[in-house]
């Protein structure tokens, strides 16, 4: 097939100026043979913007730039992976450009671009864009317009959503096509695709002649005024071939007969090529509907000059040069082999095989029948020679292990004896064949063991360096927290002892985090719990923070998504001789926070599994049970509130079974969020059954209507909306969500008692706790699930004793505090958390003193 040589023009019109736009039209030739350019074809690109102005023509320079960089930079070997590849760079890079811009000023660009590698022709479009394409004889139009194809679907305006910049996803549509001699292509702007039909497009392709068509295209734009056109035409023609030169024979009687010869030689090899290039361009040169030629008349021309001589010039006689080069090598060793004084004990084995170049001296004769002859050849042969063992006898076989023993020694001892009588020889030279000697140098085993030395020295050091540089860091870190810790002490006010005492944390922080300071290293932990030690005190002298020391869970919920409501501890009593209160007394009591299925549970007091002691559906003499919503400590044993259909029940014990009264007046009650009972001199009160109240049922007469406790006329000042919790101490307290505590007494408003402003604020509360038999002794407990801690302050003034925390590096969080209960047997004083599935033990923190007194911090 003939070579195609690719020709093309272009035009772009400006209004009233015609010049080449290179921002729309571009054109990559390979300027080296070597280079990308020539290995993934030539590329012609047109591309065309959505609005005309100043933006979209730098909108289409970043993306003809993006596309020619991206195309030829792509290493894929595939035409159509590197057009995807470039689509899509200049897509995202014209999106992040009209992202920087108003959407008024965003560009919308379309793009046609055409690859030629060899005869093979690779389009790819983005629309608006419009292409033609002339191949074997037919002509196609992409996309096909109502004016080229009256059946087609597409038609003009041509969308916009599928253009570059639209979006970040492109979709191209790409063709490919085989382009011979006498093929064509088309790039133009959309704006043409309505004004060329197939009958124009077809008479502007077959011409040989591009400048023509561009011309036709100028006097549409300028006819239907059209705006900012631009065309490419590509045109493939046949490659010019060289001229060809027949050489001949010179006539002087001065050239010898050789240069006659390759003269003669040259021409006919001419006349070969101009052959077998006519011949195909023969086959291809068929061009439909061109007039035949009028025959010539042979008696009116000269005759073709004959292909072959008469009289051919003699060859001349070929130059003798001799044996080849490496046969006179061969000659030339072996002399200088024969020469040489060699001596025969010291060849190799491979000498008498065949397979060396050292030659042996003719005059001597080696009688290969002879077993002494070839065992006295030297060291290098064996002393024993190996048999297979079928050729062997069965004695032979017998005595085989004996005789290399035998050989073994007696080899042994030779080498012991053999001593060095000659001089050492020269080198002897090896051929290509086997050797059994030792080529290079013996390998230097004291080296390596050295090396291996020097760097397991090296290593010990450096981690010895490093460890040291690690324990002084650790050294420099705990000055650093215990000057930070001195300066608390000297502290003129709050504000500069909290700066400071947030230096010594990130301190302690970095001296946690080593991996130095752990029991292995008994130095470095004692004076890190010293540490933490004089860091607690300090921070529970400013910020009355205290923690929980070595907190227990002493029960987990037996469910998987249960949590408890309430935790009920009986009181420690003395002198008791009643076997089923010795029972009740060892295990304290939850409630089940599931408003449809909740149970009482039982757990040992040393801790253990949590067992249902009263479930709803359980039988109960005549009634059945509800789902449990309250439960509290009466006298000498739990009772029990469930919510029934015919109202509320009360669960006592009677010895050691369940007995059940009903609630007087409980069928009208309607809880508003969580029921709080509470039992005082044999009385309960209950809050949250009616709003606004609390109900006293009088000692014994459970089953009767209660009392409203409340004197409506003191609560004409009173907010008890926002109440959550409800304790009793001889005096009535409720608590609102803000952590402020009401006092009652005998149903009239006393007053209300604040917490103090702390370090963090307290926002809301969840519940609360009194301890103490009056409203002068004992303390208030809050509840603040927000900071995850627990507030002790003073019934009286308010004042905030400290703030009951677990420590951040332990392994409890109280993230789902919901209540709690306080005990005191006279010793100590505990405290039962109930956190989301969880009841903690722990003891209750001594309160924190001034950090600047002496002695020993807080345990």
């Amino acid at each position: 097939m003939s070579r195609i040589a690719i020709q093309s023009a272009q035009f772009g019109l400006v209004p009233e100026n015609k010049q080449a736009q290179r921002a729309l039209i571009s054109e990559v030739i390979p300027a080296s043979p070597f280079g990308p350019e020539a290995r993934k074809g030539q590329l012609y690109l047109v591309v065309e913007a959505t609005d005309q102005g100043k933006a979209s023509l730098a909108a289409c320079e970043l993306v003809a730039s993006v596309i020619q960089r991206t195309f030829y930079r792509d290493s894929s070997s595939s035409i159509t992976s590197a057009l995807r590849s470039a689509i899509r760079a200049a897509n995202k890079a014209l999106y992040e450009h009209n992202f920087k811009h108003a959407t008024d000023n965003r560009v919308l660009v379309g793009l046609t671009c055409a690859i030629v590698r060899d005869t093979d022709l690779f389009l790819v479009q983005v629309q608006p864009a419009q292409a033609y394409i002339l191949s074997e004889g037919r002509i196609r139009a992409l996309p096909s317009h109502a004016v080229w194809d009256p059946t087609s679907t597409n038609a003009l305006p041509f969308a916009q959503a599928t253009a570059l910049g639209a979006s970040l996803f492109v979709e191209p549509e790409l063709y490919r096509a085989s382009i011979g001699t006498g093929g064509a292509a088309l790039l133009c702007s959309s704006d043409f695709a309505q004004l060329l039909s197939r009958t124009e497009v077809e008479a502007r392709l077959w011409q040989d002649d591009a400048t023509v068509m561009l011309e036709r295209l100028e006097e549409l734009a300028h006819t239907h005024g059209l705006d900012n056109p631009h065309a490419l035409v590509i045109r493939f023609t046949p490659e010019a071939k060289p001229r060809n030169r027949q050489v001949v024979p010179s006539k002087s009687t001065t050239d010898t007969m050789q240069g006659a010869q390759m003269a003669g030689m040259r021409g006919w090899v001419d006349k070969l090529k101009r052959t077998l290039r006519r011949r195909p361009e023969r086959s291809n040169q068929a061009v439909p509907n061109k007039p035949e030629a009028e025959p010539i008349d042979q008696m009116q021309r000269m005759p073709d000059e004959p292909r072959y001589s008469t009289a051919p010039i003699p060859r001349a006689t070929p130059i003798n040069l001799g044996d080849e080069i490496g046969d006179r090598y061969a000659r030339l060793r072996e002399v200088r082999a024969d020469t040489a004084p060699l001596r025969l004990e010291n060849l190799p084995p491979s000498t008498f095989l065949g397979e060396g170049t050292v030659p042996v001296s003719g005059s001597r004769r080696i009688d290969l029948s002879s077993e002494e002859t070839i065992s006295g050849a030297g060291p290098y042969r064996p002393r024993y020679e190996e048999r297979p063992l079928v050729d062997l006898t069965w004695g032979e076989r017998l005595a085989l292990p004996f005789q290399r023993m035998s050989s073994s020694i007696n080899g042994y001892f030779r080498e012991r004896h053999v001593r060095r009588t000659v001089q050492p020889q020269r080198p002897i030279h090896r051929g290509q064949g086997l050797s059994y000697r030792r080529k290079g140098p013996p390998f230097s085993w004291a080296l390596l063991l050295g090396l291996l030395l020097m760097i397991t020295i090296l290593v010990i050091y450096g981690m010895n360096l490093s460890f040291q540089n690690d324990q002084q860091i650790v050294l420099e870190y705990f000055t650093v927290a215990d000057e930070q810790l001195a300066t608390v002490r000297s502290a003129e006010d709050t504000n500069e002892a909290l700066v400071t005492l947030e230096f010594a944390r990130e301190a302690i922080d970095e001296l946690r985090s080593s991996a130095l300071i752990t029991t292995t290293n008994p130095t470095l932990w004692l004076r890190y719990q010293e540490l933490q030690r004089e860091y607690e005190r300090a921070l529970a002298s400013v910020q009355r923070i205290t923690f929980l020391d070595e907190p227990v869970v002493v029960a987990i919920h037996p469910l998987a998504t249960g949590r408890f409501a309430d935790v009920i501890v009986p009181p420690v009593m003395t002198n008791v001789t009643d076997t089923n209160l010795l029972e009740r007394l060892q295990y304290i009591y939850a409630v089940d926070i599931d408003t449809q299925n909740s149970r009482l549970y039982r757990i040992p007091q040393e801790g253990g599994r949590a067992e249902p002691f009263l479930s709803p559906g359980q039988g109960v003499g005549s009634t059945v049970v509800g789902p449990v919503r309250a439960a509290t400590w009466r006298i000498d044993q739990v009772v029990a509130i469930d919510e029934a259909a015919s109202g509320f029940g009360y669960y006592f014990r009677t010895g050691s079974s369940w007995n059940y009264a009903k609630l007087g007046a409980s069928e009208i009650w309607r809880l508003r969020d969580r029921l709080r009972v509470r039992e005082y001199g044999g009385n309960l009160y209950v809050w949250g059954a009616v709003a606004n109240e609390v109900l006293r049922f009088r000692s014994g007469s459970y089953s009767d209507a209660p009392d409203y406790w409340l004197d409506v006329n003191s609560l004409a000042d009173v907010d008890l909306s926002t109440v959550v919790d409800m304790a009793v101490d001889g005096s009535i307290y409720l608590l609102r969500a803000d952590g402020t505590v009401l006092v009652f007494s005998q149903g009239q408003f006393v007053g209300e008692v604040k917490p103090e402003g702390i370090n963090p604020p307290l926002t809301i509360v969840r519940g609360f706790v009194v301890t103490g038999t009056s409203p002068e002794d004992g303390h208030f407990f809050l509840i603040d699930t927000l900071n995850e801690r627990i507030l002790q302050m003073e019934k009286v003034s308010g004042t905030i004793i400290q703030q009951i925390k677990v420590r951040t590096d332990g392994p409890l969080r109280l993230d789902e505090l919901n209540n709690l209960t306080v005990t005191n047997d006279g010793i100590r004083t505990k405290l039962y958390l109930v956190n989301a599935n969880q009841i903690i033990q722990a003891e209750l923190p001594s309160p924190p003193r001034s950090f600047r007194e002496s002695g020993e911090g807080t345990p």
